[in-house]
């Protein structure tokens, strides 16, 4: 891709604007230094970490501590935090949603929930570039859940961006190139071998060929491509690869009383289309922050942060292109006959007429979040007594610009002249229309306002140290959504943690949570939080021992409330419109109110309580040798209160849930373990390091909103929530037992699939259904090594998922019926062995029963990044400007080991209704001066 003139003058205008108008700060300024690599050690030096809801001294904590350093992290290529943290992080389980150029999307869990998320100290989710980060701390057990009040059921990922440590005026350079290429495309089939599959189709169904010999000979030799077309649609639409360019200008420093820092980011992207219209985006990104001691008593901080692209692309988006390119055949008909476009009564769209002229659509996106803090030092009237307030504002906004033209379709007719010759010619099927306006779509609005502040006390004594917080914090986001309630949150948090002699420490925390969710004396609850833990290696018999250099056995427990996820007010009552039309009819006659009036739509329930968390954490960390550094902990979270459905309880045949209101009434538990282990040592020349990291968990029903059946085994109580539900298979049916076959889904024939009878009642229904397996991962881990040689390094990092069950049948890959498309999967076996079930023109019912036939063991493991680098030796550029430059080669998602062979297992759409998972390298080099 290429980087314009004008681009470039645009990106460096930006970003001297953006330096020059807008300064600011964060709020964490971690005393002693950070880490430079990964460790889960806490040091015996105090690192003071100041949050929204207090200042911790981390070496001094009762809770689980996992850090890993922005440098490790920009190993990785592209400018995503989120994809930098894959497989690095023990129990943080990353998967992509959407691989869409320049919208991508990921899924994250931390010990089986989502994390909350801070930057520098503030909430403000993801919104930060990999090449500002400094440092990820992670946070994930009752200790530091307890202070995020309604938002810390699962943990905490703490970001630390550069210019929050002291330093001299730092300039770092960076520039990436990098061309990506799809990790898998579905294998589809040529126009002879689909009109194969269709015949046998048919044959099956004792309807004879449909294609004959001649037509599938002249498919295979390209001898008539009008009347016997053979269209391969990867080669016809899709690039090899796609360019993407990345550059940065990143500058901090600091000095007693003022720190700084500035950032600026450029990123572009390209889709693979290889005609028409092609995916072009660009994305600027830029933060600056100050913090500044104005007197002895007062310091101040301000930051801005912003972020700005737009992606002009097809007017059918890449998700719709994949679809398009994977569902038809290639005999469907040719693309174009003269100047026209081409079209059959069974296929009536035409890709390459609207990648040549069926419009645009461009995509705007901005980011704005502004926030300002003050700080007050009151050691002059109380020795250790600080008390610091911020606030911010954060703004979203994003629309559509797009025009939708529709290109003139023709199809096919065959013709006889007089002379008795056969001719082609074309019958119109869809008239040109060219739209000569813009259309706009709002992709959304946003505004939220976050208030806070934190009162901290510390006083050192001879042999213990008392740190005291009282921390608010106020969280107010208007919907713009007329039938949604704002969202409004109020949080209280008194904690103190004592440590005696550096091996006794004791934490406890009372937060006192408020929500406009509740009402009366539910509005407001208080949720107690206390931990523990022991350094023994600062015991007497432990501080002469050369093999230990830290033990620490720690604890916690704490009750944590969280809100219902559903955006309406569960204790009112809802109107809306009538049954049939969603509109609001007030009038008399002959109309059914019911059907099209004015009417209940939900019941309230005005004793709707908070969901609650009651969680424990164990762990321990064990750092041996100087070279190894462990660190494992357990977890176990009671969840009640959860909302559901009074409905739920009863068979359908009772009728809706109008009249029947949400209620706290299910619970779950959650239990798991995370462990990481680390292995690194470091010479005069060569340094190397070797880590493996792992989460576990289940989360089980222990009170689930379920009919009772009968048949025990249908009972999902006491089974994990992700269980799926389905029939035992028995192989397919042949022609020695299919006599023997019981009622099931419609006539069975030989080749079809044969399911077991549970409860021996000599018929196969919903009776016999049991737990076949499960649908999310009970193992992630992480694997990576390294070294460094004489400038030259080497980084490799692989991730990966184990303990869960890809149901195929969800995924038309892998699912086959009628006279529409195939793919080459139908000639194949299954993943999982299994042979393909007959096929048939209609569609069977009894085949694509929820079964474990079409399960297959969902694990994989993925080479996620790899780096070469080379660092100038200091000698070489000692004369220059430069104090470091750094060149490198990265790759990621290299290769995949999967029972799947033919998709990404991590996302098996990738490819056939959605854009590919994309395989990246990249070249570039770092400068700092």
């Amino acid at each position: 891709m290429k980087l314009t003139i004008r681009e470039l003058k645009i990106f460096i205008f930006s970003m001297f604007s953006a330096l020059a108008t807008n300064v600011g700060v964060a709020q964490t300024a971690p005393a002693g230094g950070v880490a430079i690599e990964d460790t889960a050690e806490v040091r015996h030096n105090d690192e003071i970490l100041k949050t929204p809801f207090g200042t911790f001294n981390l070496s001094q904590s009762t809770g689980s501590i996992f850090r890993i350093s922005g440098e490790e992290l920009r190993k990785t290529p592209g400018t995503k935090l989120i994809e930098a943290l894959r497989g690095r992080v023990p129990g943080l389980l990353i998967k992509r949603t959407s691989n869409s150029p320049g919208a991508g999307g990921y899924s994250y869990s931390l010990n089986g929930g989502t994390p909350y998320i801070l930057i520098n100290g503030q909430p403000r989710g993801l919104e930060v570039d990999l090449r500002e980060v400094q440092e990820v701390i992670v946070l994930g057990d009752a200790t530091f859940n307890s202070l995020l009040g309604n938002l810390g059921d699962n943990g905490l990922i703490y970001v630390v961006t550069n210019g929050t440590k002291l330093g001299k005026p730092t300039i770092e350079v960076d520039y990436q190139y990098g061309i990506q290429t799809p990790t898998y495309l579905p294998e589809l089939l040529s126009a002879s071998e689909y009109a194969k599959v269709i015949n046998q189709v048919a044959n099956n169904d004792g309807l004879g060929d449909i294609y004959s010999a001649e037509a599938i000979a002249a498919y295979a030799d390209g001898s008539d491509p009008v009347r016997y077309p053979n269209i391969d649609n990867q080669d016809t639409y899709l690039a090899d690869f796609s360019a993407t360019n990345t550059a940065s200008l990143n500058v901090y420093g600091g000095e007693p009383g003022f720190k700084y820092s500035a950032f600026a980011g450029y990123n572009d992207w390209q889709g693979l289309e290889k005609v028409g219209h092609k995916t072009d985006g660009r994305e600027l990104t830029f933060r600056t922050k100050i913090d500044t001691r104005i007197n002895d008593f007062i310091s101040a901080n301000a930051s801005v942060f912003g972020k700005f692209s737009n992606n002009d692309r097809n007017i059918l988006g890449p998700d719709a292109i994949m679809s398009s390119i994977s569902t038809t055949p290639a005999n469907a008909h040719p693309l174009t006959y003269g100047d026209a476009y081409i079209v059959s009564p069974q296929y009536p769209s035409n890709l390459l007429s609207e990648l040549e002229n069926g419009g645009t659509h461009t995509d705007y996106v901005s980011n704005m979040i502004f926030d300002v803090g003050l700080e007050f030092d009151l050691n002059e009237y109380v020795a250790g007594l600080k008390y610091s307030t911020y606030a911010i504002m954060h703004t979203y906004n994003a629309h559509s610009l797009k025009t939708n033209n529709a290109p003139g379709l023709y199809t096919l007719e065959s013709l006889q002249g007089s002379d008795g010759q056969d001719s082609t010619g074309l019958k119109l099927y869809q008239k040109e229309v060219i739209d000569l306006t813009v259309g706009r779509d709002n992709g959304g609005i946003q505004r939220n306002f976050t208030y806070g502040g934190n009162v901290s006390y510390l006083k050192t004594f001879d042999e213990s140290i008392l740190n005291l917080n009282l921390s608010h914090l106020l969280y107010f986001e208007p919907n713009t959504t007329a039938t949604q309630a704002d969202k409004r949150n109020l949080t209280f948090n008194l904690n103190a943690s004592y440590a005696l002699r550096n091996k006794y420490i004791a934490y406890a925390n009372l937060n006192s949570s408020s929500s406009a969710k509740y009402i009366g004396e539910n509005k407001t609850k208080f949720f107690p939080t206390v931990g523990l833990a022991w350094v023994a290696s600062n015991e007497s018999f432990l501080a002469d021992n050369e093999l230990i250099d830290n033990l620490k056995i720690r604890a916690s427990y704490g009750r944590v409330g969280t809100e219902y996820t559903s955006t309406s007010l569960l204790y009112n009552d809802t109107w809306g419109g009538g049954l049939k039309n969603g509109t609001t009819y007030l009038g008399t006659g002959t109309t059914d109110q019911y059907q099209f009036g004015y009417r209940q739509t939900a019941t309230g329930n005005e004793e709707i309580d908070w969901v609650l968390y009651d969680q424990f954490f164990a762990g321990v960390e064990l750092n041996v040798l100087k070279k190894i550094n462990l660190q494992f902990n357990y977890f176990n979270i009671a969840i009640s209160n959860i909302i559901s459905k009074a409905s739920e309880q009863y068979a359908s045949a009772l009728g809706g849930d109008v009249y029947l209101p949400s209620l706290n009434f299910e619970e779950r538990r959650n239990t798991g373990f995370n462990a990481n282990i680390m292995f690194s040592d470091r010479g005069e020349d060569f340094s190397y390091y070797v880590s493996g990291n792992v989460g576990n968990n289940k989360i089980v029903g222990e009170k689930i909103s379920e009919v009772q059946y009968p048949d025990q085994y249908r009972l999902q109580q006491g089974q994990a929530i992700d269980q799926i539900m389905g029939y035992e298979s028995d192989g397919l049916f042949t022609a020695e037992n299919i006599a023997d076959a019981l009622p099931q889904f419609g006539e069975v024939q030989v080749g079809d699939v044969k399911y077991v009878d549970q409860n021996n009642d000599g018929v196969i229904d919903a009776r016999d259904q049991k737990e076949i397996g499960n649908s999310t991962p009970r193992f992630n881990y992480g694997i990576a090594f390294g070294f460094e040689y004489k400038g030259f390094n080497l980084d490799v990092l692989g991730n990966g998922v184990a303990g869960y069950d890809i149901n195929l049948k969800s995924y038309d890959y892998y699912t086959h019926s009628g006279l529409g498309n195939y793919y080459a999967s139908v000639n194949k076996d299954l993943p999982n062995g299994n042979a393909n079930p007959r096929l048939s023109v209609l569609t069977s019912n009894n085949n694509y029963e929820n079964s474990d036939y079409w399960l297959v063991n969902g694990g994989y493991f993925r080479i996620s990044n790899v780096e070469l680098g080379y660092t100038l030796p200091k000698s070489f550029i000692s004369n220059s400007l430069f104090s470091n430059v750094k060149l490198f080669v990265r790759g990621s998602n290299l290769a995949v080991i999967s029972k799947v062979k033919d998709l990404d297992p991590e996302d098996m759409n990738a490819g056939v209704s959605e854009y590919p998972m994309m395989r990246s390298f990249v070249l570039g080099a770092t400068l700092k001066f």
